[in-house]
């Protein structure tokens, strides 16, 4: 009798309000064994990249915004590799040119978000390689672009295989109504992003930290969460930032066990959905588990796809993003206090 009760509860349910979900979280996992196959340069960011096209909202891409996506992200890595090259002996202009250029990459509303994601990323890490033996910087940007190249067509081959349905829609309504801001907003966003940033590339320029890339990284993610505007949510992202890199130790304590590709597939679906749930759902604090779920795939990607040893790696992939998100956070709560107590002033 249970058993003919619950099988009319699964009739009935209308599973075509769990296909974002699904699409998000099986999506992403196809991509992570596409990536994980083919074993690529920097193939660890495709599936950290990916999971804004297959966001809450997201809508799939034309053939011809696909092309122009990888047209203007090529055409980023371009300048910011040339910029690189020649600024990089003159520091007291690179630096300055360098936060300008962060600045309107924040300000503007004329790139799409997960090209600003993309550029971000880029503006931090070429730049930061580029002080390294030739070359290196050159290598970076091609991985780049092919990393973006993978995530953009992976993810829309899973838009075919779970189409944009319905249950989409109010997700795409919440994205507009955030999108929806004055100029000066975006600007005091944009200048609030580059106080916090400042002292952290400096830090990173000028003694050569290329070992902290995934900081950077983690960083330029973060900043693109709309999570990160209100100051009360703080604590939460730091909790699920840290919950997901904690995932990605369970889950890496697991592959030790069961060193097995497939094995890393299922663990990333069972944490995809723990996170995908709550991601699309009407709770404010639903963007916190989107980095939370880039939190894991990022540990773990780099983790697995690293010749250190693994072991103390993943334990240090950790700690390094702990340190990002609580920065961030402390940092944007302290200027948030200080102006607020500036405008009572006034």
């Amino acid at each position: 009798m249970l058993g003919n009760t619950l099988i009319d509860k699964v009739s009935k349910y209308d599973w075509e309000i769990s296909i974002p979900v699904v699409r998000y979280v099986v999506g992403i996992s196809f991509i992570l064994l596409v990536s994980s196959l083919m074993g690529y340069p920097l193939a660890y960011l495709t599936t950290v990249l990916a999971l804004g096209y297959i966001a809450p909202g997201a809508k799939p891409l034309t053939l011809k915004q696909g092309f122009n996506f990888i047209l203007v992200l090529i055409l980023i890595n371009l300048i910011t590799f040339a910029f690189s090259s020649f600024f990089k002996d003159y520091p007291l202009v690179f630096m300055p040119l360098l936060c300008l250029g962060v600045l309107w990459i924040y300000y503007t509303n004329k790139l799409p978000q997960m090209v600003k994601l993309f550029a971000i990323v880029s503006i931090f890490l070429i730049p930061l390689m580029s002080l390294e033996p030739t070359g290196v910087s050159a290598f970076v940007a091609i991985s780049l672009v092919l990393n973006a190249f993978m995530a953009i067509s992976l993810t829309q081959l899973v838009f075919k295989i779970f189409p944009w349905s319905s249950a989409d829609e109010i997700f795409v309504k919440t994205k507009e109504q955030a999108a929806n801001i004055s100029e000066y907003e975006r600007f005091k966003y944009a200048r609030n992003i580059l106080f916090i940033l400042l002292p952290v590339l400096l830090l990173f320029f000028i003694f050569k930290l290329s070992g902290g890339l995934l900081i950077l990284i983690f960083i330029g993610i973060l900043s693109m969460s709309p999570a990160l505007a209100n100051v009360k949510v703080g604590k939460f992202m730091i909790i699920a930032n840290i919950l997901g890199g904690l995932f990605a130790i369970i889950g890496y304590q697991l592959l030790v066990f069961v060193p097995m590709l497939p094995f890393m597939i299922l663990i990333t679906l069972l944490i995809g959905f723990v996170f995908g749930s709550k991601l699309f759902s009407d709770s404010k604090l639903a963007p916190i588990f989107g980095t939370g779920f880039s939190t894991f795939l990022l540990i773990l990607g780099s983790v697995t796809s690293s010749d250190d040893e693994a072991g103390s790696a993943v334990w240090s992939r950790l700690i390094q993003i702990a340190v990002a998100v609580i920065y961030v956070v402390i940092a944007f709560g302290i200027l948030h206090y200080y102006q607020n107590k500036k405008s009572k002033i006034a």
